[in-house]
């Protein structure tokens, strides 16, 4: 803990510094985050009752070298106590790192306690005329969709994360070449620890724009499978219109992945959204992939426990501080089904809170209802 406060202490005087109007600050430095403080009640029909705490600190800061070299740099710091971080299988999923770098580091490990400290983003990024290179851990987001991102070869993030919005990154080699003012050729590599070509993604993208759409064509090596991919967002007539496949081939099996949504804002200001998805990747033999569905990072081939899923959200404000939604998600299989209403209210500028709840059901033993309400407040700095 007093590694954490020393941590803090500093992070508040680089920001005071930041705010003092130095000029050379002003033009190389880049300097930002939040802390945030998270109560979560695990409960099931208002029985067997577990509580986790979360202290939640992010700093992103950028060092803008000259007109063509930016380092990038993002630390998380998480403090967890409560009654989950006593499950040895939970405490070791917040510890890993499945990065080529092992960049996460346990400060504190107390039997009911535990402090973890990781860099999710770690990059140095080099321009030079049409040529950009991004060297390091960083966020390839290839996804178009809102909710589910079969395209998302890199660090598939899950929805259903509701604490993460900077979603995960991966250590990669990304070079990108901007063929005139629309188009661009995007390579991307990236492997663990041992190089294993099947444990590797190659991947090469053409991203560009026909009429009102921006659109991409993929081609890949993911990890044991040859991949083909297509992605769009544009407009439908007034409603907003984004999707995208996958198209996975292995030695004996092909397997499809694709997502579509539509989104719509009303005059009264309630905005809308649907998606659905086809999960080709889907093993109905093994229905406790259900149990992983809060984890992180996702695979592209098999994005949620079901062969079908659907999502719909409405959300609105109630004046200029508050603001509401409610989403529900529907997956054929099983029945499963989850519901997420969420409250926030906007404190002062740099101040907001929320509650949220994510409620499961389905037809699997164990499974027929749990719920998690939270309760978050958070601090920008």
């Amino acid at each position: 803990m007093k590694r954490l406060l020393v941590f803090l202490c500093f992070i508040t005087g680089l920001t005071a510094f930041a705010q003092d109007g130095q000029n050379w600050w002003e033009k190389h430095i880049e300097l930002g985050g939040y802390i945030k403080y998270l109560n979560t009640v695990n409960f099931h029909d208002g029985r067997d009752l577990l509580t986790d705490n979360l202290w939640h600190n992010r700093v992103h800061f950028s060092y803008y070298v000259n007109d063509r070299i930016t380092l990038h740099a993002g630390l998380r710091n998480r403090v967890f106590y409560g009654d989950l971080i006593k499950n040895a299988f939970y405490r070791q999923s917040l510890t890993q790192d499945e990065g080529m770098f092992n960049l996460s580091r346990k400060v504190t490990d107390e039997p009911n306690i535990l402090m973890v400290s990781n860099l999710d983003r770690l990059n140095m990024d080099f321009t030079y005329q049409n040529w950009e290179l991004t060297v390091g851990r960083q966020r390839i987001n290839w996804g178009k969709n809102l909710v589910w991102n079969p395209n998302d070869l890199f660090n598939t993030a899950n929805f259903l994360d509701m604490d993460y919005e900077e979603k995960p990154g991966t250590d990669a080699l990304r070079l990108r070449y901007n063929v005139g003012e629309m188009s661009q050729i995007d390579a991307a590599y990236t492997s663990d620890r041992t190089f294993d070509a099947e444990k590797s993604i190659l991947a090469l993208a053409f991203h560009s724009v026909y009429k009102s759409y921006d659109y991409q064509l993929i081609a890949a090596k993911y990890l044991k499978s040859y991949m083909l991919g297509l992605g769009w967002e544009g407009n439908l007539k007034n409603f907003g219109f984004k999707g995208e496949g996958s198209y996975f081939i292995d030695d004996d099996k092909k397997t499809f992945v694709g997502s579509i949504s539509l989104d719509y804002a009303f005059q009264n200001g309630i905005d809308w959204m649907i998606s659905g998805l086809y999960n080709g990747g889907f093993d109905s033999d093994h229905p406790q992939a259900v149990l992983n569905l809060l984890d992180t990072r996702l695979d592209a081939k098999n994005l949620f426990p079901s062969r079908w899923a659907f999502y719909n959200r409405f959300g609105g404000h109630f004046g200029p501080a508050w603001r509401w939604s409610f989403g529900a998600v529907y997956g054929t299989q099983n029945k499963f089904t989850i519901l997420i209403p969420q409250i926030q209210y906007s404190i002062a500028d740099n101040w907001e809170t929320d509650v949220f709840v994510l409620s499961f059901f389905a037809d699997i033993p164990g499974m027929q209802q749990r719920n998690m309400l939270t309760f978050r407040l958070r601090y920008s700095f």
